[in-house]
């Protein structure tokens, strides 16, 4: 099973929509540009209520707690000012005291594979792999100015993410193949990532400079989210 997934407006009562929590973090010590973010899908939900409420605890339910962050807002008029990612709601947005940050948002998709649950806080059950674009463009110098990050399609099986994830960027219609860009990296079919950071399986370099990144992402529940986020803390 697959949904195609052009973002669509949450307000559309005509489509039935899947409701994505995108839990992005980068650390500006390790990373001064924040060219570098780990992406981590947090659940998805049926309704914008119960992805809005989940968004809202998803710091907490990883192990986090409020005095931790030297900044955390929700307010979405304060919101703006930090919203990098063009297609998606942000939700919160904070600063933990070692720098890093935390920007959780929401990314609507058409429910095409007709995913429903039965769980009262109203996530999808099912292991899903979800096969995400991240566009970065650089206005000056090595300052990243524009950053944008799609879910292109949602899978129930992590070969047919990883396939579908291979054409992301080209284009028998359009004439897009790999030598359309300056550079084009992609992970070979016993290799988990491309090179370019943790489930990336696509790289490619535009001819413009811009930065293209096609990743394979399983979702996450808050108890692994919590492990693994334990783990960093510890190390």
């Amino acid at each position: 099973m697959a949904s195609s997934t052009q973002n669509t407006s949450v307000g559309n009562a005509n489509l039935e929509n899947l409701y994505h929590i995108v839990l992005t973090t980068s650390h500006i010590q390790k990373d001064p540009n924040s060219v570098i973010e780990k992406i981590r899908i947090a659940g998805t939900y049926r309704t914008p209520e119960a992805a809005k409420a989940a968004a809202h605890s998803c710091l907490f339910d990883a192990g986090y707690e409020r005095e931790w962050f030297s900044q955390y807002e929700v307010d979405p008029a304060a919101l703006e000012s930090y919203r990098i990612h063009q297609r998606m709601g942000l939700v919160v947005f904070a600063v933990a005291s070692d720098g890093t940050t935390f920007r959780i948002s929401i990314s609507t998709t058409p429910n095409i594979g007709h995913l429903t649950t039965d769980n009262e806080d109203g996530r999808i059950a099912t292991d899903l792999y979800y096969v995400v674009q991240t566009n970065v463009k650089y206005a000056n110098g090595d300052e990243g100015q524009d950053r944008d990050v799609n879910i292109e399609g949602i899978f129930m099986r992590d070969d047919k993410a990883r396939a579908f994830a291979h054409g992301v960027l080209l284009s028998k219609e359009d004439g897009i193949t790999k030598e359309s860009f300056a550079e084009y990296d992609e992970a070979g079919d016993n290799e988990g990532d491309c090179g370019f950071g943790e489930n990336a399986v696509i790289h490619a370099v535009g001819i413009n400079g811009e930065n293209y990144l096609i990743s394979v992402i399983k979702g996450q529940t808050s108890e692994s989210i919590k492990l693994a986020e334990a783990a960093v803390r510890i190390s």
